[in-house]
């Protein structure tokens, strides 16, 4: 399976935008994601930005045998968010974000191969990973475990609406030299 899966820079088309849109109005997705469903036009508001080379939040589109079937995205974390989770501040740190939006797919170890790749993109010495699901996601959590990510802290933080408490743990993976 590995062979079978790659990663994409997200690319600014309607096709791209319309898997974002198709993902996102499944609740399994966006129940952990964005907390509700988000229509075509924040998806291209949302991701269009995403596609520049310069973007803060690069995106990639997870493919499986060129099938398009989930998302992977990663920012630098500020040393403000650094000091928030006890993350050294003298290491690059990313925080990782990851659906798998094709439900046949899940479960099936795709997500941790993911998180694999892209880090094997982003990998240089003392680099820090960091993941941070909600406590109930328990399929994720088992995720990240699996790659190697350890849980450090938990703290209750507001969804991506503002409008409910959330329980959330920090997971870390660190690149040793």
């Amino acid at each position: 399976m590995n062979n079978n899966i790659s990663l994409r820079p997200l690319k600014d088309n309607i096709k791209d935008y319309q898997n974002l849109y198709k993902w996102c109005q499944d609740k399994a997705v966006y129940t952990y994601f964005e907390q509700r469903k988000l229509s075509m036009q924040e998806i291209v508001t949302k991701y269009k930005t995403r596609t520049n080379p310069n973007t803060k939040t690069p995106v990639y589109i997870i493919e499986y045998q060129n099938i398009p079937i989930g998302l992977i995205q990663y920012t630098v974390i500020s040393s403000s968010i650094k000091q928030k989770y006890h993350l050294p501040k003298e290491n690059t740190a990313y925080e990782i974000d990851i659906f798998i939006g094709e439900s046949k797919y899940r479960n099936k170890g795709i997500g941790k191969i993911a998180i694999k790749l892209l880090i094997n993109i982003l990998t240089s010495p003392k680099n820090i990973f960091i993941l941070v699901p909600e406590i109930k996601n328990k399929r994720a959590i088992s995720c990240y475990q699996k790659v190697g990510f350890t849980k450090t802290i938990t703290y209750q933080d507001y969804d991506t609406l503002n409008k409910n408490i959330q329980d959330k743990v920090v997971m870390v993976y660190i690149i040793k030299e």
